[in-house]
């Protein structure tokens, strides 16, 4: 599951809290009513910082911008009057609020915090114009909003604004989709808590209630992300070695691992660089993680991957572990250029361009045994047949079975 899938799965749920809680909010005892007016700030304040402090400044920044509209909810906008003061207020949030979180989503990181330091002035910009023609134009900022709100009806919320906030959920999904899933944004959460908020205001005690899920919600995706960062590799996007020794301690029964590592990859990284290494990584990643006979990929560490299978089926594994070998080595790996945008090869001396490059891998597979002490002693042994798959030319897999007397020894 990504954090776009989960982010999306919470807006769902949230859409079946809103038809269902504010019936049960009306059964539940002054206690609970209580607490929930004083949640969110306590959950959205608490989900800011943490977000803050793994580095999600977007995600911070989003959390931020919901806990000041809570507030303002919860100090100046408890009953909306036609034709009140309170009633420009909540047409200037419906507006305001959803675009700076499209910004914020939208905009480059560089922009918001590191180049132009947009954040700042992006959020009081709007806000300090709204508030100076408050002050002392209120006449022309009605009239303004009049024209705006007017022409589509609907209430409390009118619909003008409920269609924007529709399509900046579309664009920002459709963004997420194409682009990496980097989990540093909440726009569809945050986003979604707007709509149903503006759209049924009036209903009492309603803002608590979606602020209260917003925050469970934001809280959700955070651990979700600190479990990614602790247990899968940022580059391949596929489970680390920390998660490999998580999933084999104390694991019992029969179970193999097999050892994938990269032939001649530190050659490949030393003529092509980096860039395009980390591309083959990638790529042998995202094969490895599409193996059959139930394997789990993990990246064990540099160009090395380990597969664990829940099996003692050898026929089966090896059959598995050949065809993704096949696969990996059948791809056309085509060096790309910086500027070619993906369309066109490296050109190499004289202009030629150069060659898709073959990719291969070696693998050692060895089977877990009562008379191991720990994983490590199976992956001890699957080290071996990997050197095995070397030394008989690469590109080939070699089991524990095929190792001789004395490698066993050495590897007890």
């Amino acid at each position: 599951m990504s954090h776009r899938q989960l982010q999306l799965g919470l807006a769902l749920l949230m859409l079946v809290v809103a038809a269902i809680l504010p019936d049960w909010q009306t059964r539940v005892g002054v206690g609970v009513r209580w607490l929930l007016v004083y949640l969110p700030w306590i959950l959205l304040g608490a989900a800011g910082v943490t977000a803050y402090i793994y580095g999600l400044k977007k995600f911070s920044l989003m959390v931020l911008l919901c806990l000041v509209l809570y507030t303002v909810c919860r100090n100046h906008l408890m009953v909306l009057q036609p034709g009140h003061n309170s009633e420009l207020l909540f047409w200037e949030l419906c507006l305001l609020t959803p675009l700076l979180i499209f910004l914020y989503d939208q905009l480059p990181d560089h922009w918001l915090f590191d180049g132009y330091y947009l954040a700042t002035p992006l959020s009081l910009a709007p806000c300090g114009l709204l508030l100076w023609l408050h002050q002392y134009s209120p006449d022309l900022e009605r009239r303004m909003l009049e024209s705006l709100m007017d022409g589509l009806g609907g209430y409390p919320a009118p619909w003008l604004a409920l269609l924007l906030i529709v399509l900046y959920l579309g664009i920002c999904a459709l963004t997420q989709y194409r682009n990496q899933d980097k989990g540093d944004s909440a726009a569809l959460l945050c986003l979604s808590a707007l709509a149903l908020l503006f759209s049924n205001y009036d209903i009492s005690g309603f803002s608590s209630l979606v602020f209260t899920y917003l925050g469970l919600a934001l809280w959700t995706l955070l651990l979700f992300h600190g479990f990614q960062v602790v247990y899968y590799d940022p580059l391949t996007e596929i489970r680390n070695r920390r998660r490999l020794s998580a999933v084999l301690s104390g694991r019992g029964g029969r179970y193999q691992l097999a050892m994938v590592d990269i032939d001649h990859f530190k050659r490949f990284n030393d003529t092509f660089g980096h860039d395009v290494g980390d591309h083959v990584l990638r790529m042998v990643a995202q094969r490895l993680n599409r193996i059959g006979a139930g394997g789990v990929a993990f990246r064990y560490g540099g160009e090395e991957f380990t597969i664990l299978f829940p099996t003692a089926d050898r026929a089966t594994c090896l059959a598995a572990l050949a065809e993704v070998r096949m696969s990996i080595a059948a791809y056309p790996f085509r060096i790309r250029s910086p500027e070619s945008k993906g369309r066109v090869g490296r050109l190499g001396a004289g202009g030629a361009e150069v060659p898709p490059q073959p990719i291969t891998v070696s693998i050692g597979l060895a089977q877990a045994e009562p008379s191991d002490a720990s994983f490590e002693d199976t992956i001890k042994r699957a080290d071996i047949a990997l050197y095995e798959a070397k030394e008989a030319g690469r590109n080939c897999i070699r089991t524990d079975a095929m190792v001789g007397r004395s490698a066993r020894k050495s590897a007890a």
